[in-house]
């Protein structure tokens, strides 16, 4: 791991460049389970203009043919939002977890080290190396990262996902394109343990206010908690966090 983190940015006078964009570092502090409790502090990499990223060809080539677009670099205040409510909840004690659209990796780091056996996946390799260097930096122990598009999860990652369910899955700030919701009900009901949790964090996007009734017509049971986060420039987010359970 160490060597392709160090190949991952070119370093410039002390400073980190990701295809000569400035590498932001990320410290970010979260709230433990109650007042007494020491704060949790993560260090991540990101872009920080992520869109800058487009102006290159191969970038620009994804983006016009695959619709892959390379906002997973930037950390989004929704991935805070759900790796707060992961180091507040229940420990993972050794219980299975899968990240999907895992961008900068905040939410799989912080499960992480609550204790959850994390596969963190995404549907863009660039997205996967910044996961793995900021695993790395946080020394977080990940089983995985590997390639998932959430419209075909099964073809991607067959020997480590066939026949297996996860007790929880994790998603932040997936819900930005209403044509995506079902196909995330769908994979998430392909990878969830019959008495798992799917725990979805979003910024109170106005395109996800219909997630839930659709989670129900997807045949699970919808709880919504609201949240907040700051985002990068100290503005604080409000945002939810859905929880998802299989009707019995």
């Amino acid at each position: 791991m160490m060597q392709q983190q160090e190949s991952l940015f070119e370093w410039i006078d002390g400073r980190a460049y990701f295809r000569g964009l400035p590498v932001e570092r990320h410290v970010v502090t979260l709230a433990g389970k109650d007042s007494s409790s020491t704060p949790w502090v993560f260090e991540i990499a990101g872009v920080k203009d992520a869109a800058d990223l487009l102006d290159q060809p191969d970038f620009a080539k994804r983006f016009v043919e695959d619709d892959l677009a390379p906002y997973g670099l930037e950390l989004w205040p929704a991935a805070r939002m759900l790796a707060e409510h992961v180091v507040r909840g229940e420990p993972g004690a050794g219980r299975s977890a899968i990240e999907l659209g895992c961008g900068l990796a905040l939410v799989s780091v912080a499960a992480a080290l609550s204790g959850w056996r994390i596969l963190a996946t995404d549907n863009d390799q660039t997205s996967l190396r910044f996961a793995e260097y900021n695993a790395g930096k946080n020394n977080a122990e990940i089983v995985g990262f590997e390639l998932l598009d959430w419209n075909h999860p099964r073809e991607a990652v067959l020997p480590l996902l066939q026949g297996r369910r996860f007790d929880r899955v994790f998603a932040a700030d997936v819900l930005y394109q209403l044509v995506d919701h079902a196909p995330i009900l769908r994979c998430i009901d392909q990878l969830l343990a019959p008495d798992g949790v799917a725990v979805v964090a979003d910024p109170n996007r106005g395109v996800a206010d219909r997630f839930e009734t659709t989670a129900r017509d997807h045949g699970f049971i919808v709880e919504i908690e609201p949240a907040s986060a700051t985002d990068r420039h100290g503005k604080t987010v409000a945002g939810r966090v859905f929880a998802l359970r299989r009707i019995p």
